[in-house]
């Protein structure tokens, strides 16, 4: 792992090293993420045309009927307002065909309307069911890892829309959520990733989960005109605030303590979280005047935040300018899922998160979304790379105002980390194949290698190493530090040596250390004035076929995950970013910004 290049920085200083970073054929003209590395933009005022073949509300024949098959009756009876997350089985379902697989008797979609949904149905299976389970119940394999949890799409009841309450929503309504994501959970914005051909399948794809759509017609979307924002009208707002019980749930602050926070339920039986109001990165349908303004009028479906329109539009905009006014941080600019460089430099690499190396080096501040909703969440986090051709490293910064690390004494202390996922194979991301894994934490077949840092370890390790020094070799870590190195909140048991841990898994529940011989990262993080600054490394070259290879042409797939200590996250829970890419910039290439 030391093989370094034998070069000083400024005069002698060394550089720091962290390693970076972490098919279905179509039978339709335009394959999905035809557009492979673009970047898509969407422009939510004048959205391209609707593709030919899209479900008409209340005009269309159950779509996918002609795939369906019939399930065996397995005896087992669901209540019918059970949400049924439980897949049992494979349920009927209209996406599975007889002989799909057989080579010899491949059918293209007899219409447009066919082409369309399987277009939907391939994005949907590569993007959103293990979340939203393959039948749109809110049930995949990720469900027990979430909260709030997925939406059920089998009601038609959606949150997000432009139209009254009890209406469906617009195609539009859909498009937005999906582009724009759900800001305090962990529904991703897809706007990046998804042209607006392929968002318009996806819209037409969750509409085949529900009756609804092909029995009702839409309400009309909400005229909205803007009223500009006023001292009066802010003190109006501030009244109707506390006249119209808002508080009971937002409380008097807006953060979200109101009486009935902890009690409320959505129409699925689910606890609902209700979110901080004065910080507008937490707003689920936009934070803008226009936005806020839709929510009070339109209320949220199925959840107990119910429409206001009955008050007038002066009042509205009361509420919306007073709410608005209460903000106390700015709304955080970061990319969702963007191209990330690892830019060459001719010096030595190592741990040091101060290394004058990583000066000037461009970095990107990229969107993590919580797998389980709380305050204060950590939103977003900083990442540069660097490599010296032998070398790669990254550096992570986030904001955390707490410092949750090594406590003597105690083994019941929740500590901070932090992890860099990269996917492993001949793997790309959104283009023809879909073969890359799951960002969270792979699916079968599609391993992934993680490298995993935890606030503390470093301190543990020089307690241990300081204790069985003095003792002449015997073990006080369980009489001295409380069985701190015994600990599994504090640190993963199987690599004593090094402050980083590497992993690999397949999936939820496969996470598995690398053997000692083949653990070949390091790590170092300092915390400071409210921040961490964490920095790994590894060689280029590979030490086993479960190591992600740096030298291959095109980029890595990288996903970082960060633990709150302060917020009791382990294992599981955690704040996430989806999938990046990882271009490494060799000494013979060149990219802007280096």
């Amino acid at each position: 792992m030391n093989n370094k290049i034998p070069l000083s920085f400024g005069g002698g200083l060394a550089g720091i090293g962290v390693l970076a970073v972490f098919g279905w054929l179509w039978s339709i003209p335009a394959p999905v993420f035809s557009n492979g590395m673009e970047k898509h933009t969407h422009d939510l005022e004048k959205l391209p045309a609707k593709p030919e073949g899209m479900i008409e509300f209340g005009k269309e024949a159950a779509p996918g009927s002609e795939y369906l098959q019939e399930t065996p009756d397995s005896g087992m009876k669901h209540d019918p307002h059970d949400m049924g997350h439980m897949d049992h089985g494979v349920p009927a379902d209209p996406f599975l065909k007889r002989g799909e697989h057989d080579m010899g008797n491949l059918q293209k979609p007899a219409t447009s309307a066919q082409a369309l949904l399987n277009r939907g149905r391939n994005i949907y299976l590569h993007m959103c069911v293990f979340c939203h389970g393959r039948n749109g119940n809110g049930g995949g394999t990720a469900t027990d890892y979430l909260y709030p949890w997925p939406r059920d799409f089998r009601k038609g009841i959606f949150k997000f829309r432009s139209t009254p309450t009890g209406t469906l929503p617009k195609d539009e309504d859909l498009y937005r959520t999906i582009i724009r994501g759900v800001p305090g959970t962990s529904m991703p914005a897809w706007g990046q990733a998804l042209s607006p051909q392929d968002t318009w399948a996806l819209v037409n794809l969750i509409k085949s989960f529900s009756d609804r759509f092909r029995n009702e017609a839409p309400g009309e979307s909400l005229k909205i005109t803007p009223v500009p924002s006023s001292e009066a009208l802010i003190a109006k707002g501030k009244k109707l605030y506390v006249e119209h019980k808002c508080t009971e749930c937002h409380g008097a602050s807006g953060r979200g303590d109101g009486r009935l926070a902890e009690s409320l339920m959505d129409a699925w039986k689910h606890a609902v979280f209700v979110h901080d109001i004065t910080n507008p990165n937490y707003f689920k349908g936009g934070h803008e005047a226009k936005d806020i303004f839709r929510t009070i009028s339109t209320g949220l479906g199925g959840t107990p935040m119910s429409s206001y329109v009955h008050l007038p539009e002066e009042d509205r905009w009361a509420l919306v300018h007073f709410i608005r006014a209460n903000f106390r941080t700015g709304f955080q600019q970061a990319e969702f899922e963007t191209d990330l460089h690892s830019y060459y430099v001719p010096y030595e690499l190592d741990t040091n998160p101060d290394s004058p190396v990583w000066k000037d080096i461009k970095s990107t501040n990229l969107i993590l979304r919580p797998l389980s909703a709380r305050r204060d969440a950590i939103g977003v986090i900083n990442v540069t790379s660097v490599n010296n051709g032998v070398d790669l490293a990254i550096r992570l910064k986030w904001k955390d105002p707490t410092h949750d690390g090594f406590v003597e004494g105690r083994i019941d202390v929740y500590t901070d980390g932090v992890a860099v996922q990269l996917a492993l194979g001949d793997v790309t991301l959104h283009t023809h194949g879909h073969n890359e894994p799951f960002f969270g934490m792979g699916n079968r077949g599609k391993p992934v290698n993680i490298w995993h840092w935890k606030a503390g370890l470093e301190e543990t390790l020089e307690a241990s190493e300081d204790s069985e020094y003095s003792t002449g070799g015997v073990d006080m870590d369980a009489l001295i530090f409380g069985g701190v190195m015994n600990n599994p909140v504090t640190k993963l048991g199987t690599t004593q040596l090094n402050a980083v841990e590497e992993l690999n898994a397949e999936g939820f529940g496969t996470i598995t250390p690398q053997p000692m011989e083949y653990q070949n990262v390091e790590g170092s993080g300092v915390w400071k004035d409210g921040e961490w600054t964490v920095v790994f490394m590894r060689s280029v070259a590979v030490f086993g076929k479960w190591d992600a290879v740096m030298d291959k042409k095109g980029p890595l797939l990288v996903a970082f995950a960060v633990w709150d200590g302060a917020k009791e996250d382990r294992n599981g829970r955690k704040v996430i970013s989806v999938w990046q890419r990882l271009d490494i910039i060799h000494p013979t290439s060149t990219a802007k910004g280096c």
